[in-house]
């Protein structure tokens, strides 16, 4: 009885520690403890420590197994700085099997590894260690550990890292002899050698690696998972012993630069269930090293160059395959594919092969027909022929995502015979579907349908009430159809989120359309809609509004300052009216606004609290600027207020933009006055400069030849362009996959270049660089400063009242492949130095006072007409008629010319006659030059010219005339 009592007692207490307290009471206070050394500490509380943030706790036993105690340490701590972890704070959590350091700095380790005998999984990643001498004092002694994670390890010494990178992979072998798991990742390790042992190898990020790394690879005979992904490793994929990894079950290669074929010796590795070689440039057809890999479930080859056959049939002895993915490919017509149809052994879960082919079309793969697991389908651009493959989405019950886009199916968009509830997305854009939208039990078949993209066909007809029921929809894309009539008031339905509405260029007839909570993306551009924006539109949580490109009309309300989660706003090429309501500019979350092509007018609103990035207002009839339109804080990327009739000096607008982000400023076509202020050379971005066609007159500012004119990020610019603010800009990667994904880009701008006016998209604008100063009343020379400009591609400045002569240190515009200087007072010889502009596609001097040879005519120069050069009566030399060689024209001298000979006319009649001709003449002249401005402007700059062109005349002929005989009138 004593002895149950004294067992009964005691296993009283025991469950008293642990129920009532919750936890081990000492592991609850060496939690507590570890609180003090770190700078953000957790927020434990409570007096169950099991319950804490980044505790876990053995379900038996009540005692501590995992700790996760990332980021509590300031990982960026100056170098003097360095945090030690004591492994004796550890002994008492007995049952402590994971332990993850990672994000802390830690520098070293010390106390006895050893008593952490349960200990299997270490991560120190993310660290600052001395040398790899820190690394092994922190992994002796640990006999059970299974898994370990030294991502990153930020060594202050490289260069001794890089000298005893053997040195660590030796200690590791032999220290941890039961690892499994070993997570090198993002540091410089080139060997991984005599670890035999492992399983689990991942050396992602390493840049040091090079192609003969792979040379002991036939050593890693245990290994299960190999990864060697982002590693920049070159060349072709050599043929070593992939044989003898008989074992390895997943082997990722992708993002490296490897090239030709895929060894044969892959053939072996009969184990291997993953396989990912996407973002490569890999070639070839898929033949027996990868039919031979019958044990397959997962194969990524993305971006590569490969060729798949349509057939399919490398992979007729697969029986486990479940993932294909393999975007941006080539697919081919292959024979095999008219043999009697080949049963597969496999039922595809995922089959995502977007890619290119060079066959005029192509039969629908005929294996698909006996897949029913399909739930993502994606064979976009391919020139697929025949009708929509309506079978397939009956067939596959599981789909969730179906895209087709651009493949050239024909006939009608039918819906399937049963409801498909798990179908999430489909694109069956840009194809050739005709006929009009079912309009009956959309929301029954597609109940929970997130993403629905049908544009570019030829659809008709109007938009179906059940889009409305489909309560889930957040994209909805008809855009580029036939569509007609008027957008209905119920489009937008009561207070739900649309955060993309585009509607062009429609034909809607008579449809109701509720659009649900959620709705995200309404795409009807490029239709025929016609009337008024519905008012209930301001009663929305739009996010992004476009209904560009139709023949509505109206106005716009004030009660537009509700939208205030307004991003995006697209009204361009309609026929609205009325001025532009202040509210719009008040818009915070405004980036994207574009206006064009309406028949606006008044003031341009001030942005000052906006965060707009793009500005298109080009195309109406405003006739002044907003005071104080933007502040100096301003992100402002694009500004277009060309063609309109603005009268503003245009110092009131220069002195408010921002110097930071602007990059294109269109100011053509309007009234501007004043000079060119200097202020414009403080937006030290500007890629594109046009103010052509205004009323500037004044100087050419200096300055301008110090900016440099030159986009030196483009692919950060194209990146605001895509809206991908939070991706790294200069990731190619990213960024090739986004443009893909969207190839026509909203954000575009018209420059006249080349005497043409071209649409500029933004892949291409953001290389452009260009000046336009044409069309204006400018004076004096030319700064010769412009010719520091050397990455500029255009530049004009004809239509002037320029002066002087052309800048030698035009020469230096090795890119300019677009200059103009006609129609200006320019004089003197054509520099001979501009032979050298090897780039030029248009060159114009045509009428000024140039004098001397033209250009010597070899080269690019041998590609311009006389019209380059016309209007200049003492220029010489090809492609000009006149020649520079003519001899000099001898006036006889007759000293018996009679006086009276010369002299034909009555002296009297001819006074009156003169008098009265002139006098009338004057009258006429004064008359019409007061009632017509444009013609009293154009008259003094002839007779400037004829003044000028007589100057230059009498001074280059003044011997010839010398030796004429003048007769006396008067």
């Amino acid at each position: 009885m004593k002895c149950a009592f004294a067992v009964c007692l005691f296993t009283f207490v025991l469950l008293e520690a642990i129920c009532c307290e919750g936890c081990w009471k000492e592991e609850r206070d060496a939690l507590l403890a570890f609180n003090s050394p770190f700078q953000y500490p957790f927020s434990w509380t409570g007096p169950d420590c099991c319950e804490w943030e980044n505790v876990e706790c053995n379900s038996s036993t009540g005692r501590v197994a995992k700790l996760y105690l990332w980021e509590r340490w300031n990982y960026w701590q100056p170098n003097d700085t360095k945090l030690y972890i004591n492994y004796s704070d550890f002994v008492v959590f007995k049952d402590l099997k994971e332990l993850h350091l990672s994000w802390n700095g830690i520098s070293g380790c010390v106390g006895n590894a050893a008593l952490l005998e349960n200990l299997e999984v270490l991560d120190l990643s993310h660290g600052n260690l001395d040398n790899p001498a820190s690394i092994l004092s922190c992994l002796d002694g640990f006999s059970s550990l299974k898994s370990l994670y030294l991502r990153d390890i930020n060594w202050f010494d490289n260069s001794l890292f890089k000298f005893n990178t053997s040195s660590l992979i030796n200690g590791l072998s032999s220290s941890l002899r039961n690892l499994e798991i070993l997570d090198l990742s993002l540091n410089n390790f080139n060997d991984f050698h005599n670890l035999s042992n492992l399983e689990y190898l991942i050396l992602d990020g390493n840049s040091n690696l090079k192609n003969e790394v792979f040379r002991s690879i036939g050593e890693l005979t245990s290994l299960k998972i190999l990864s060697l992904s982002r590693c920049d490793i070159n060349g072709t994929l050599p043929p070593v012993d992939w044989f003898k990894l008989r074992k390895l079950e997943e082997l990722y290669l992708s993002d490296n630069k490897f090239k030709g074929r895929l060894p044969l010796s892959f053939v072996n590795m009969t184990s291997l269930r993953s396989l990912e070689i996407s973002y490569n440039h890999f070639i070839g057809n898929f033949d027996s090293n990868i039919a031979s890999l019958t044990s397959l479930e997962y194969f990524g080859f993305e971006e590569n160059q490969f060729e798949i056959p349509i057939s399919f049939n490398p992979f007729a002895n697969h029986s486990k395959l479940k993932f294909i993915h393999g975007e941006g490919n080539k697919i081919i017509f292959d024979s095999q594919h008219i043999l009697q149809t080949w049963i597969p052994k496999f039922q595809l879960k995922e089959l995502t092969l977007s890619s290119t082919t060079e066959a005029n079309s192509l039969p629908l793969p005929k294996f698909l027909l006996y897949q029913n697991s399909l739930t993502r389908l994606d064979f976009s651009s391919w020139k697929l022929k025949g009708d929509f493959p309506h079978w397939l989405l009956e067939n596959n019950t599981q789909m969730t995502e179906f895209l087709v886009r651009n493949c050239s199916f024909t006939g009608t968009f039918q819906l399937p015979l049963h409801p498909l509830p798990k179908i999430q997305t489909i694109d069956v854009s840009e194809n050739i579907i005709i006929g009009q939208i079912p309009k009956d039990n959309m929301s029954l078949i597609y109940p929970n349908l997130n993403f629905l993209n049908m544009s570019r066909n030829q659809i008709q007809g109007s938009i179906p009430h059940e889009f409305g029921q489909i309560h889930s929809l957040y994209h909805l894309d008809l855009s580029d159809n036939q569509l007609s009539g008027k957008i209905p008031g119920n489009i937008f339905g009561v207070e739900h989120q649309l955060n993309f509405l585009k509607l062009s260029n429609n034909k809607l007839e008579g449809s109701i359309l509720t659009i649900p909570n959620g709705l995200e993306t309404l795409l009807l551009n490029n239709n025929g809609f016609t009337g008024r924006i519905p008012k209930n539109i301001f009663n929305t949580s739009i996010i992004s509004l476009d209904i560009s490109n139709n023949h509505l009309v109206g106005k716009i309300s004030s009660l537009i300052k509700n939208l205030s989660r307004l991003e995006e706003l697209y009204l361009s090429n309609n026929h609205f009216e009325g001025s532009i309501p202040l509210e719009l500019g008040e818009l915070e979350d405004l980036i994207y606004l574009d206006l064009s092509q309406n028949n606006f007018f008044g003031l341009v609103p001030a942005f000052t609290n906006s965060s707009v990035k793009f500005i298109h207002l080009n195309n109406n009839h405003f006739n002044g600027l907003s005071k104080g339109m933007f502040n100096r804080n301003s992100s402002l990327v694009m500004l277009d207020l060309s063609y309109n009739e603005i009268s503003n000096n245009l110092q009131d607008l220069t002195q408010n933009l921002s110097s930071k982000w602007m990059n294109f400023l269109i100011l053509k076509g309007n009234h501007f006055t004043g000079d060119i202020p200097k202020q414009i050379c403080q937006l030290i971005d500007l890629n594109i400069l046009d103010l052509s066609h205004n009323n500037l007159s004044g100087f050419i500012p200096n300055c301008l030849g110090k900016m440099p004119f030159e986009n030196k990020y483009p692919k950060k610019f194209l990146k605001i362009f895509f809206g991908w603010s939070n991706q790294d800009p200069f990731d190619s990667t990213i960024l090739n996959a986004f443009t893909t994904q969207l190839p026509n880009v909203q954000e575009k701008a018209n420059f006249t270049s080349k005497k043409r006016t071209d649409i500029y998209m933004a892949s291409i604008l953001v290389y452009m660089s260009a000046i336009d100063l044409s069309h204006n009343k400018l004076k004096g020379n030319i700064p010769f400063e412009l010719g520091n400009m050397t990455k500029l591609r255009a530049l004009n400045l004809s239509h002037n009242d320029l002066t002087g002569k052309i800048p030698t240190t035009f020469s230096h515009l090795v890119q300019i492949e677009s200059l103009d200087l006609s129609f200006n007072m320019l004089n003197g010889q054509i520099p001979p130095q501009l032979d050298s502009l090897t780039s030029l596609e248009v060159f114009s001097l045509a009428h000024n006072n140039l004098s001397g040879s033209t250009p010597e005519w070899k080269g690019q120069f041998s590609t311009f007409d006389e019209s380059s050069y016309e209007g200049n009566p003492f220029l010489c030399g090809p492609p000009l008629t006149k020649s520079c060689n003519t001899p000099p024209t001898i006036v006889p001298n007759d000293s018996n010319t009679n006086r009276d000979d010369d002299c034909l006319v009555d002296m009297f009649i001819f006074c009156v006659s003169f008098v009265v001709s002139y006098t009338s003449t004057l009258l006429v002249i004064a008359v019409t030059l007061y009632i017509n401005p444009y013609w009293r402007q154009a008259w003094f700059y002839y007779m400037e010219l004829m003044s000028m062109n007589c100057y230059y005349f009498i001074m280059d002929n003044l011997s010839k005339f010398l030796k004429l005989k003048i007769c006396n009138i008067y």
